[in-house]
């Protein structure tokens, strides 16, 4: 599949820039891992098969999709058909808080 980011400063996350993100390191490294996956999947249903992606329907926003990046973020996309091809676009990365037990 291919990968469009919407926003030009995630697009940093696969350059040697992606400190400029301000994202945590270790979120950086997982969303690296998590593209990697992304493209090697030949369609959605496989994407949604793979269950340590962590993908699962954003919950109000209907063609929206959450992909795991740890436990406490996660990576907001979009699937496109550009040309007969399908299209990940990634919107933003989003802390997820969790509360208190």
């Amino acid at each position: 599949m291919d990968i469009e980011f919407e926003d030009n400063q995630l697009a940093l996350l696969e350059t040697g820039e992606a400190a400029n993100t301000s994202l945590p390191v270790a979120v950086i490294q997982s969303a690296r891992q998590r593209l990697n996956i992304i493209r090697a999947a030949p369609d959605v249903r496989t994407m949604q098969n793979w269950k340590s992606l962590g993908l699962r329907a954003r919950v109000g926003f209907a063609t929206e999709h959450l992909v795991t990046v740890s436990s406490q973020w996660v990576m907001i996309v979009k699937f496109e058909e550009k040309n007969s091809a399908m299209t990940v676009v990634v919107k933003a990365m989003e802390e997820q808080l969790r509360g208190a037990a």
